[in-house]
């Protein structure tokens, strides 16, 4: 039976990596709000961005409902950096009678930190579409995370 798969945790901490592992050993389709988000719109949104972020998951929720319905596993790796958000996406999928599951990705700092460094100077010499996070932005993004408590996921991911 399909399952949809819901990852949350900091930057860096392997969300994306595990979604891309687990899409090449098994049947499982990748649906990243970054991604989307980025083709959608080049560049930084501001006030607009987490208004937009939520139209963009909204989008994905409904695409995973359509791709469970054809008995696909499904990844949707957005972050969900808010308890409300995670349990806001697991009723969602129980509305809709589809098993979900939450992923928390945990990671020390440092290993983050080197990860972001090594991924930033990658982009540099690519065209590929993706933020640039510099140690200021992943203070002050890593202040917004809520760190999910026990019982609030199915699955510690520790990387």
């Amino acid at each position: 039976m399909a399952k949809v798969y819901i990852l949350t945790g900091p930057i860096a901490s392997g969300k994306t990596h595990w979604a891309l592992e687990r899409k090449k050993n098994k049947a499982t389709v990748h649906l990243s709000c970054d991604d989307l988000m980025l083709n959608l719109f080049p560049v930084c949104l501001g006030s607009r961005h987490a208004q937009t972020e939520a139209r963009c998951l909204n989008f994905l929720f409904g695409q995973a409902v359509q791709l469970y319905e054809m008995g696909l596993d499904c990844v949707i790796d957005a972050g969900f950096w808010t308890g409300k958000s995670r349990m806001d996406a697991l009723s969602y999928f129980k509305e809709r009678g589809i098993k979900a599951e939450i992923y928390y990705f945990e990671c020390s700092r440092d290993i983050r930190l080197e990860r972001l460094a090594r991924r930033n100077q990658e982009l540099e010499k690519t065209k590929k579409l993706a933020y640039i996070i510099d140690e200021k932005l992943f203070d002050r993004l890593d202040q917004k995370y809520e760190k999910p408590l026990p019982g609030e996921y199915h699955c510690l991911v520790k990387t």
